[in-house]
């Protein structure tokens, strides 16, 4: 297989690399969106795993485990469908090769992951979950945040320093960054080859080869995508329109190889599960462990941000430098989050002159999708070059 067509099949056979790493005697620690430090993880001699949902996943763990313990005007009644299929996928033993499970501070519904869990084993002695971390964060920029912050990361590596029997060392820990910031350097030059004019790379590729780094080692994607850079199609995608896609985290193709079958080419995004994966390395000119809690607290991957204001510079800065004819912004029902920065952020890139069309309360399965590329053909239709 080429490097792609490995990296395509590690992303759509998630499980792959962590099941072989189990069976070769390895652990696997599972964690929740993109504000974990994978290199803590790393250092201590696991595999990280970022869990992910699956659109066709069917929700009936959660009527069974979850909603006896919700009330009717809970979040859980009206969640996110993307965590909503990971929870159920937790229940149901689809994360069985998980060995921890790390919930961070991030969007209500992710942090309710702890409670859930664990009331969820309370009823049913026989589930099998891994064990968890709640990995707390303050997201206000000052001193005393950055203290909290610094503070919960030497939790966490407590506890994975529990978790694997020895001390997390400094030299393995600088190990870690140093991987982790070999892999944010190849991810920014993938993201120069979907920008380039024409664009190298397709969206649907980009997402692929980017989601892949969170399902296998880090040190042999890293090898893989290199590979691939080295062989890069030098011809381009052009005469498409090229589009930026903002709104909820995307952890699948679907919509982006809807929007691509219309003619155009996804060269940029805002969500979590793309090139914002590649951006800001770890200081190295600091001692690893501050170069970790300093890119934790100042440079978090999150799209949950204070203020707002770098929240919309951000934004349009990415639209910005993929310099892009239009932008969708795709925010799923029940997403509590995206729905109060995109109206600003569709503001923000209309004031730039980028043409915007939203998608507002969207469902994670994409039931209906020829009405939706009704939508989006009209939209790509009056974009050009």
């Amino acid at each position: 297989m080429s490097a792609l067509e490995e990296l395509q099949q590690h992303y759509r056979h998630r499980d792959q690399a962590a099941r072989a790493w189990k069976s070769g005697g390895g652990r696997v620690v599972g964690y929740l969106c993109d504000n974990v430090p994978e290199e803590l993880i790393l250092a201590a001699g696991f595999l990280p795993y970022r869990l992910s949902g699956a659109p066709a996943f069917a929700t009936e763990p959660l009527e069974r485990y979850v909603q006896p313990f919700a009330a009717p005007f809970s979040a859980r009644n009206r969640g996110v469908g993307f965590v909503d299929a990971i929870l159920a996928m937790l229940l149901s033993g689809q994360f069985d090769f998980l060995d921890y499970l790390i919930v961070p501070h991030t969007r209500k519904a992710i942090q309710a992951f702890y409670r859930e869990l664990t009331l969820a084993k309370q009823s049913d002695a026989s589930l099998r979950l891994p064990e968890l971390f709640y990995l707390d964060r303050a997201y206000t920029p000052f001193y005393a945040a950055e203290v909290f912050n610094r503070q919960s990361l030497v939790e966490l590596r407590a506890q994975l320093e529990s978790w694997s029997g020895h001390e997390l060392g400094a030299t393995a820990l600088a190990d870690a960054i140093e991987t982790t910031n070999i892999s944010r350097s190849l991810l920014r030059r993938i993201a120069e080859l979907r920008s380039a004019d024409p664009p190298r790379i397709s969206g649907v590729d980009a997402l692929q080869m980017i989601g892949a780094s969170f399902f296998m080692d880090k040190r042999e994607h890293n090898q893989l995508l290199q590979a691939f850079i080295d062989e890069a199609p030098a011809d381009g995608l052009s005469g498409r329109p090229r589009l930026f896609v903002g709104g909820s985290p995307l952890d699948n193709l679907s919509f982006y190889e809807l929007v691509e079958s219309c003619g155009a080419v996804i060269v940029a995004e805002d969500h979590c599960w793309g090139n914002r994966c590649g951006e800001f390395q770890a200081d190295t000119s600091l001692p690893a462990f501050e170069a970790l809690a300093d890119r934790y607290h100042r440079k978090p991957a999150c799209s949950i941000e204070f203020p707002m204001a770098r929240v919309l510079e951000r934004c349009a800065g990415r639209a910005s430098a993929a310099r892009v004819n239009g932008a969708i912004f795709f925010v799923m029902e029940g997403d509590g989050v995206h729905i109060w920065d995109t109206p600003q952020e569709v503001a923000a890139l209309e004031h730039d002159g980028v043409p915007c069309l939203v998608l507002n309360r969207q469902p994670y399965r994409l039931d209906d999708a020829e009405a939706l590329r009704a939508r989006l053909t009209e939209f790509t239709g009056t974009l050009y070059e």
